[in-house]
């Protein structure tokens, strides 16, 4: 059953291997991914997240470039999480998706602009989750989907091409059930020291009561202050010496507060950073009734079918 959801995941990931710079990394990656879930279990998917580091650190035999110079930038480390993420998410009602406006709804990117005076602009947000609410249409087959537009009509939901109009239907659902989406900004950065203040201030931003009255945040009637839930965090790689960053650390003070929390592609150093994978359970918990090992365990056994496409077979 080709659920609304679960399209709109796939949509999110082929997004990611479209990327020539994601498909060449994960190339180099899937070997040593493949090295740490020989038996594709729930549990050995789950602490991929332990692994991320070492994962993208994998030195390309053909080119002798490392992954951090093939990054272009830290796009590869943001493609790599939103990988991850999604692929612990599946059997869920959580998305993860890459920023682009083409995938996103339009109510969220209104809801995370910020307004000062009459300038816009968006937050750095790498990485948006998304949590829907547990309501039919989301879990619905999409040939069975039916949805009532604004004007009350039903949506047309196929393109003249005859393809399914994915985006349509995510922005009106979206829309329509605003105030039960949990929304999630994940700033992704391969470097740590010289990005720490970023998130830091963002989430001020974002999270503060009050705000100087030429400062608001959010547009055409959407807000972050009126979804479920929100949070920013922060995940790092990190490139720089990491067994130097101590819980002393000026990196570490600014990120510490973050209310999603931050994040490394390593197993968690108590207050330093915890692993990659503790956001699925502190941020991201609520897109089904069971744990993300259950839910996990339930669809891996689909990997050679319906979740072919994060290529890991």
């Amino acid at each position: 059953m080709a659920t609304l959801i679960e399209e709109y995941r796939k949509a999110c990931v082929n997004d990611l291997f479209n990327t020539s710079a994601f498909n060449t990394c994960f190339t180099n990656w899937k070997p040593t991914i493949s090295t740490l879930i020989p038996n594709k279990s729930a549990n050995e998917v789950f602490n991929l997240g332990d692994h991320l580091r070492n994962i993208f650190q994998t030195t390309n035999s053909n080119t002798g470039r490392t992954q951090t110079k093939l990054s272009s930038g830290g796009a590869a480390w943001e493609g790599l999480i939103c990988w991850y993420l999604n692929l612990c998410n599946i059997g869920r009602r959580t998305i993860v998706i890459k920023h682009k406006k083409n995938l996103i709804p339009n109510c969220v990117l209104d809801a995370i602009t910020v307004n000062y005076g009459n300038f816009q602009s968006n937050t750095e947000s790498d990485i948006i989750a998304i949590t829907f609410p547990d309501k039919t249409e989301y879990n619905t087959d999409i040939s069975l989907l039916n949805i009532t537009g604004t004007n009350g009509n039903n949506l047309n939901l196929y393109k003249r091409n005859g393809s399914f109009n994915l985006k349509l239907a995510i922005d009106t659902l979206a829309a329509r059930d605003f105030n039960d989406l949990e929304i999630n900004i994940i700033q992704c950065k391969t470097n740590w020291n010289d990005n720490a203040q970023i998130p830091m201030l963002w989430d001020m931003v974002y999270n503060a009561l009050r705000l100087p009255t030429n400062v608001t945040v959010g547009k055409n009637g959407y807000s972050v202050h009126t979804c479920l839930y929100f949070s920013y965090s922060f995940v790092t790689l990190p490139s720089n010496n990491s067994n130097k960053i101590k819980n002393t650390s000026t990196c570490v003070q600014r990120v510490r507060n973050l209310s999603g929390g931050n994040y490394w592609g390593r197993p968690t150093q108590t207050n330093v950073a915890a692993s990659v994978k503790e956001i699925l359970t502190r941020n991201l918990l609520s897109g089904a009734s069971t744990n993300h090992l259950t839910t996990l365990g339930t669809n891996l056994p689909l990997l050679q079918t319906s979740y072919n496409y994060f290529n890991i077979w």
